[in-house]
């Protein structure tokens, strides 16, 4: 990419911002302004957690070794995804959809390594069946 660069009279050389490559927006942060239903919400989350499984995936390597630029935009796009997915979870009111929903955020994060999100959200689940299910994938909490 050309760096274009311009002088204004009494100051130094600038470049112009408007060139600056942005990072991609992924397709689950576009805001959707209409209200949508439980089934859909849950879609949504699915999406989500499988589009950004190579993340967290990469999260859980990456993340006791030292800072680079990878390293920063994987834990950035797995925070961000994780922040939408929770936020998505606590708009369906459906409880076996709201439940499975946290079920698959629950192992999202288990990707990743990220123990204290998966203990709250495990935590909240309120089905017996899923709830097992997460004890027999998961056996750390199998004592909770």
């Amino acid at each position: 990419m050309k760096v274009l660069l311009f002088h204004v009279k009494g100051m130094e050389a600038k470049h112009m911002t408007w060139l600056k490559k942005s990072e991609p927006t992924e397709a689950w942060e576009i805001e959707d302004e209409e209200k949508i239903g439980d089934i859909e919400l849950a879609r949504q989350i699915r999406e989500i957690c499988n589009s950004v499984a190579d993340s967290a995936e990469a999260v859980s390597v990456l993340y006791y070794g030292p800072s680079t630029e990878t390293k920063k935009r994987e834990i950035d796009r797995y925070e961000r995804a994780k922040k939408r997915a929770e936020k998505n979870i606590e708009q369906i009111s459906d409880e076996l959809l709201r439940d499975t929903a946290i079920y698959q955020v629950l192992n999202f994060c288990m990707k990743a390594r990220d123990v204290e999100t998966a203990e709250t959200l495990f935590h909240q689940i309120q089905t017996a069946r899923l709830a097992e299910l997460v004890k027999s994938e998961h056996p750390m909490f199998r004592d909770s």
